[in-house]
């Protein structure tokens, strides 16, 4: 069966070589040619891409912002061409989407509870919730995430 991960921001991070945000840029490029050749597809969620744009943005070196949002837009246009190893997922941030960051995930409970418990922010929630939606879409696919994030990986199909 074909896989497709959900790529988590401390994922992309490595990928793209952020100063501060890069301790496993060696072994995580190592780990991504690994998954390609293997046949994995990846999606961007809409929240590792606002994620990785904020730290990007936040860097204090002018040369390293334009470095790595050069490589964050070469990449984002990758994936709107459909170039591999890359998989668009036009998620919409509409009642669905909400409702299931509100309810939570199945047994995992519901927002109030996961923030409450410091359990899971709404990012690493909307993540799962992109990744579970877009699962129930595609039964001929297994659907994971890849993330170094210990309490995201638990969640995580």
């Amino acid at each position: 069966m074909r896989r497709v991960e959900f790529v988590d921001t401390s994922i992309l991070l490595n990928v793209l070589n952020v100063p501060g945000k890069n301790q496993d840029r060696e072994t995580i490029v190592v780990e991504l040619q690994a998954r390609i050749d293997s046949g994995i597809h990846f999606i961007l969620p809409a929240t590792t891409i606002i994620e990785t744009g904020n730290h990007i943005s936040q860097l204090p070196r002018g040369d390293d912002r334009r470095r790595c949002g050069t490589g964050l837009d070469v990449l984002l246009r990758e994936v709107i061409g459909g170039e591999a190893p890359w998989v668009l997922h036009e998620a919409a941030w509409d009642r669905g989407l909400l409702r299931t960051l509100c309810d939570g995930l199945q047994g995992q409970g519901n927002l109030v509870e996961l923030l409450t418990s410091q359990t899971m922010g709404t990012g690493d929630l909307a993540i799962l919730a992109e990744c579970e939606r877009y699962a129930d879409r595609v039964s001929h696919l297994e659907v994971g995430v890849w993330t170094l994030d210990r309490s995201l990986a638990a969640y995580a199909p």
